[in-house]
């Protein structure tokens, strides 16, 4: 039973360490209108805190930056 136990959390370890990390980009606006992308794998937030998520999460950057693009030509978002 034991070494069923540890060939069981071998596994489990190793699986836990080949997955690749999911990268997360968001669209985060400023209190002053500007937007600009976020990577959620940073492990902290934004600061100063005066900001809100203005899209869903993304794979990539690219696709975040192009709903950015979108969001400054709805007049969403400003340059800054």
């Amino acid at each position: 039973m034991n070494r069923w136990s540890l060939v069981f959390c071998a596994l489990a370890f190793g699986l836990v360490v080949a997955s690749p990390a999911q990268a997360s980009f968001k669209v985060i606006k400023w209190t002053s209108g500007y937007c600009q992308v976020w990577d959620s794998a940073i492990p902290t937030h934004p600061w100063p805190g005066d900001w809100r998520a203005v899209s869903k999460s993304y794979k990539t950057s690219a696709r975040a930056a192009a709903k950015r693009e979108r969001l400054i030509k709805k007049k969403v978002c400003g340059w800054g």
